[in-house]
């Protein structure tokens, strides 16, 4: 439990440096995919993605995640 306790503040600080960017994210990978739904569920996994990178390393969020949601989108 120690654990999950440690990580509420790096968890936190990624939800609150993506949700500028949540909109754009969705809506790119609207334009890509067509569908809400799976819009979402990429936004969803780009935020996984965001979560687990070193974002101190990435100069540019909205490019990372830009390149991560169409990434996604090609994949699917």
């Amino acid at each position: 439990m120690a654990n999950l306790a440690g990580s509420a503040p790096a968890s936190s600080d990624a939800a609150a440096s993506f949700e500028p960017h949540r909109r754009f994210v969705v809506r790119l990978a609207y334009r890509m995919l067509g569908s809400v739904t799976e819009a979402e569920d990429v936004a969803q996994d780009a935020y996984l993605r965001w979560h687990g990178a070193d974002r101190a390393a990435v100069a540019e969020p909205r490019a990372f995640l830009a390149r991560v949601a169409s990434r996604l989108c090609l994949d699917r």
